[in-house]
């Protein structure tokens, strides 16, 4: 077992909370904020690459880009970001 200085030292971990829950909660508004599309190839990508080799997962990351470029919430960051306001993304299989 290993402590947490030495988990963050590995690379094993990305940073060390002195209150978790409060971290994971800041996180998790983070992510709420990005493209929802981004955040399921994101996703997607971890789940099926982190046991495939190298040229696996770039081929991955490279065909989940492509489905991503050019499409409304891909536009709207984009566009966000010129303006310097914060993008206002549609999620199509969410209900509201």
């Amino acid at each position: 077992m290993v402590g947490a200085a030495e988990a963050l030292q590995l690379g094993l971990i990305t940073r060390i909370a002195d209150h978790a829950l409060a971290a994971a909660l800041e996180l998790a508004r983070t992510i709420a904020t990005r493209s929802p599309h981004a955040m399921r190839a994101a996703k997607a990508l971890l789940n099926q690459s982190w046991r495939a080799d190298a040229r696996r997962g770039l081929a991955l990351e490279e065909a989940l880009q492509l489905t991503l470029l050019g499409t409304p919430n891909q536009i709207e960051a984009v566009n966000a970001r010129s303006a310097q306001r914060a993008p206002d993304f549609a999620d199509p299989t969410v209900e509201c």
